[in-house]
């Protein structure tokens, strides 16, 4: 089967910002789209999307944002190079290296590539008779990855809010994705329910679907999330964990972090033992970013002092990027990565980080960003991936439960196992 015909265009994401879409169609006469994310929160070394702020494609109205160079750049540059050719993902990716051999992708845009890369991959499963889940595993079980899920937000999703990204939970006692979620939803719609209760405003929803509560310290904001596992009946530790987002680089100035919302400032070394007390006092047992994205010292010192069932997460230091990854590996400066393609910019080499991750014991976790849209191609990776996690935000928003919903499409009509990577 064949690339009859590529076009990239604009849409909406989320947040109402432009990102960019393909569609790829093929000699049956089907079409397979795909449209991309984009991040808020970005680090300094993801691979580097595509938009038209002070070029002659910046659109009036959307403040530079918007993406019609990348568009563009479909239209005219890759797909004369991959139409009429056999439709392979490998093959697509190959060819648009070719077309962009920077690491980073700023040639062509890290959104116009991954924007063709998942559209051929969706086409590829097609002319498999596949789901895109199948493609990727298809015999046996399909492995349905644990969720991990905002229950509050701050940092650059909720205007500071909190200093720190994302309070989450984890549903480590659960033993379906079906029981996951509904745990998932009771202490996310308790927390709301308390919040009114102690006077905050609940009704602002941060952009990945978490409440945006102020809280005056990092472990009030802990303990306020433990009250609500607690008030719906679920027991803290065995059935619910927390997890952090700390995003740390938004607060570092290269020197010392510094936490606005206590008025305290930590060198690098004070701030190690801040979060190691923070570990070791809260029942978390994830840590995403809890230092700059290039203050490695400060991640090894960690790694190597924190407890051994701790996941240490790396999103802003790794960006999805295989040197990175192995540069981590080497020094022992975390052991777990957070996979986002729109970081990387293809679906075979984001792939290919997860499987050096893998390789060398480090949990996966597959990740959504702030600026989401209505696919769900996210949830088909996760679980062909064989990933074990996956993050996608909270349970509002139908950009986020696009995902929810197709992780239980597969536990109804598939045959499936819910992964736990922390028993």
């Amino acid at each position: 089967m064949k690339i009859n015909k590529i076009v990239g265009y604009q849409v909406l994401d989320s947040r109402g910002k432009p990102t960019v879409a393909a569609a790829i169609s093929l000699t049956d006469g089907t079409t397979h789209t795909a449209r991309i994310p984009s991040g808020a929160s970005t680090g300094a070394h993801e691979a580097k999307e595509l938009r038209d702020s002070g070029s002659k494609f910046e659109e009036k109205y959307y403040g530079g944002l918007s993406v019609q160079q990348a568009v563009e750049n479909i239209n005219k540059k890759i797909a004369p190079k991959l139409v009429e050719e056999q439709i392979d993902l490998n093959l697509v990716d190959s060819q648009l290296i070719e077309l962009d051999p920077s690491e980073d992708h700023h040639l062509l845009g890290a959104n116009a590539t991954l924007a063709v890369s998942i559209a051929a991959a969706y086409a590829d499963a097609h002319s498999q008779n596949k789901s895109l889940a199948r493609s990727f595993n298809p015999e046996g079980q399909l492995l349905i990855p644990m969720p991990m899920v905002n229950i509050l937000s701050g940092g650059a999703h909720a205007n500071r809010t909190m200093d720190i990204q994302d309070v989450l939970i984890i549903p480590v006692g659960a033993k379906s994705f079906s029981q996951a979620l509904s745990w998932i939803v009771a202490v996310r719609e308790m927390a709301a329910k308390l919040g009114k209760e102690a006077g905050h405003v609940t009704n602002l929803v941060a952009d990945e679907g978490g409440l945006a509560i102020a809280f005056t310290s990092i472990e009030k904001a802990c303990e306020f999330v433990v009250s609500a596992i607690e008030k719906v009946g679920l027991k803290v530790g065995s059935e619910v964990c927390l997890a952090l987002d700390v995003a740390a680089t938004q607060f570092f100035d290269g020197k010392n972090y510094n936490l606005s919302t206590v008025g305290k400032s930590y060198s690098q070394s004070e701030f190690v033992e801040y979060i190691n007390n923070l570990v070791s006092n809260q029942p978390i047992i994830s840590i995403e970013d809890p230092f700059a994205e290039d203050d490695w010292n400060s991640w090894q010192t960690f790694t190597e002092l924190a407890p051994k069932k701790l996941q240490v997460l790396g999103d802003d230091l790794l960006t999805t990027n295989l040197l990175r990854l192995n540069k981590a590996i080497s020094e022992k400066s975390a052991n777990a990565i957070l996979i986002k393609a729109n970081q990387n910019g293809l679906v075979t080499s984001t792939l290919n980080v997860l499987k050096q991750a893998r390789a060398n014991n480090f949990n996966t976790v597959v990740s959504a960003r702030s600026g989401e849209n209505e696919d769900s191609w996210l949830a088909d990776l996760a679980t062909g991936w064989n990933a074990g996690q996956i993050k996608v935000g909270s349970t509002h928003g139908s950009e986020r439960n696009a995902k929810w919903n197709r992780l239980l499409e597969f536990e109804a009509t598939e045959s499936t196992k819910f992964t736990n990577p922390f028993n």
